[in-house]
């Protein structure tokens, strides 16, 4: 049997297993980065600690379950608990965009990716603190499940002056009640693999959840690691994605500009491929299969084959780049190279004809392993969502914080049509 049958075999199961919502499912992503230390463009080190590993159960997951921010934006002492899949509505103004960009503040210092008062694109170089508030630290908090483990993260941020850079003065884990570690001012605590205190210091611009190298029973810190590292946290923006790609990358930036070197990395597993064409030729019945074609020295163009004619990537529509952005998501879900989604608007640019397939195929994927977070106005994904799923957020004035609640949609109406009207509450 040849290996693609034998992939395509593969996938196939996995689909009939993923309908019938048994665990069988397994499978890992193609590569972690290895333990080391690079060296960022501003000079900092850059420490990398996640490494490929497998463990005693069959996949990787990680599913965001709850989120506390205080003095952050709008949101003060802000707590929003999800499902396996959710919907974030509510008016312009309301918080929305505030909750994803909390979480994806602590997942990019949790995992290394970014330093507090630093100039990269991840780097948090002043703190957002709420306007009304005389308050100079931040509060965040992260519940996540990952291998049948429950873990809270905790961060506290401060910058006491502008002219002065933010710091952590507090941080700490904790893995099904009992603490992995915690840190404040005067260094990080934790407990060795041998059961004695442990201690180091560490610059107050890092978070040390991205600087503790797991060893003994430290390794649920490695497990948090690697759930926060896989978080797909998106707000796709097709008129910015790259028209090249100058090499791979293990994971997609915030508004998918490097969208063709994820797919570099993505597509060496035949089984991701697989699933990505097929799930496009659904909603693109004439189209056949991707081609990355040399366009320079380690530059690569992406092309795609449709029936009579190739078109390269930065030739279609923005709505079509978006499309193929989010079947790559959909496929990664599907193929458990992640297994958490938060995504701002992903109707943008996206036609109801492409839009509703997708959430479809998406919903269809979910279970106790895998999550959508979805941030949208648009009536095919509310109505998808319906009052279970919807979370509803509004502010009562520009000078109040976010408030929250369940979608509540008057009898009669479906919650795009209440929306629509304004006819909804929490």
């Amino acid at each position: 049997m040849s290996a693609r049958r034998r992939s395509h075999d593969s996938l196939a199961t996995r689909r009939s297993h993923r309908r019938s919502f048994t665990l069988g499912k397994s499978g890992l992503p193609r590569a972690f980065p290895r333990s080391g230390t690079r060296v960022r463009r501003d000079g900092h080190p850059r420490v990398q600690f996640i490494r490929l590993f497998r463990l005693s159960v069959h996949r990787f997951d990680g599913m965001i379950t709850r989120l506390y921010a205080n003095n952050f934006r709008c949101l003060v002492a802000f707590e929003a608990k999800f499902a396996s899949f959710g919907v974030l509505c509510g008016p312009n103004g309301s918080g929305k965009s505030s909750v994803i960009e909390a979480i994806k503040l602590l997942r990019d210092l949790a995992t290394g990716d970014a330093y507090l008062g630093g100039d990269g694109d991840k780097d948090v170089r002043q703190l957002e603190f709420t306007k009304w508030l005389h308050q100079t630290t931040q509060q965040f908090e992260l519940e996540v499940t990952s291998q049948g483990r429950m873990f809270q993260y905790q961060l506290d941020l401060e910058q006491a002056d502008n002219a002065l850079k933010p710091r952590v003065v507090r941080e700490r884990a904790v893995c099904d009640g009992r603490e992995l570690f915690v840190r404040d001012l005067d260094g990080v605590r934790f407990t060795k693999w041998d059961g004695t205190p442990g201690q180091f210091p560490l610059d107050w611009r890092r978070a040390a959840l991205g600087a503790i190298q797991p060893n003994g029973p430290l390794r649920e810190i490695e497990i948090l690691q690697t759930a926060l590292a896989r978080l797909l946290i998106l707000r796709p923006n097709p008129t910015a994605m790259e028209p090249e790609s100058r090499g791979e990358a293990k994971s997609p930036s915030f508004h998918l500009t490097n969208l063709i070197s994820w797919y570099r990395s993505l597509s060496q597993e035949q089984e991701w491929t697989d699933a990505l064409r097929e799930s496009l030729q659904t909603v693109w019945p004439d189209f056949r299969s991707f081609k990355l074609v040399d366009a320079g020295m380690n530059t690569k163009a992406l092309q795609l084959r449709f029936d009579g004619v190739d078109t390269f990537f930065h030739e279609l529509s923005d709505g079509e780049k978006s499309l193929v952005g989010l079947y790559m998501i959909r496929a990664a879900l599907e193929t458990n190279a992640a297994s958490t989604l938060v995504i701002d608007e992903p109707d943008n640019y996206v036609g109801l004809p492409e839009l509703q397939p997708w959430v479809l195929a998406i919903r269809e994927l979910l279970d106790e392993h895998h999550q959508a977070i979805l941030i949208s106005h648009h009536p095919e994904i509310l109505g998808s969502a319906g009052e279970e799923d919807g979370i509803y957020l509004w502010r009562d004035t520009h000078l109040s914080p976010t408030r929250i609640g369940p979608l509540q949609v008057p009898a009669g109406l479906s919650p795009g049509e209440a929306v629509a009207r304004g006819w909804v509450h929490g």
